[in-house]
């Protein structure tokens, strides 16, 4: 059994790769904070918790829930090992409070408070990962004698 095939450790894996995607472009935003002219950039937080709510629905509903599945039709093509599907999280204009005078829209109070609750959500998750893993790894060791 691979790490992949645990459907918990699949949405921990989106959630780290959500958040991670977010601190990067909230980085690009503090980076860009005195460029004229720059609007601030974010991720869609709603889009992201809908995605993970229509995933643990999909988990939840079981392999006859009739949604999309792979096939391999031909003997080259490889195996999918998990159902989950990887997700690219696209960046949007999400101006903050104000905008100063040369048209830059980015407030870097607000930048780093929400880098500060990213970072929190994604050590959240890498925990819970961690945890789930040496879960596992207790379940499949053999008894002691």
């Amino acid at each position: 059994m691979r790490p992949d095939d645990v459907p918990v450790l699949g949405l921990l894996r989106q959630s780290m790769s959500f958040h991670a995607e977010r601190q990067r472009v909230l980085s690009e935003n503090v980076a860009n904070a005195n460029t004229p002219g720059y609007t601030a950039k974010d991720l869609d937080v709603a889009d992201f918790q809908r995605a993970l709510q229509r995933q643990m629905r999909n988990e939840a509903s079981g392999p006859s829930s009739g949604g999309v599945r792979m096939a391999a039709t031909e003997a080259g093509h490889m195996r999918g090992s998990s159902d989950a599907v990887a997700r690219t999280w696209d960046s949007m204009d999400a101006p903050d409070s104000e905008t100063t005078i040369n048209g830059n829209s980015v407030v870097l109070e607000e930048q780093m408070v929400r880098a500060q609750d990213t970072r929190m959500q994604y050590e959240s998750a890498l925990t819970l990962y961690q945890k789930s893993l040496g879960l596992l790894r207790m379940a499949i060791k053999p008894p002691a004698r």
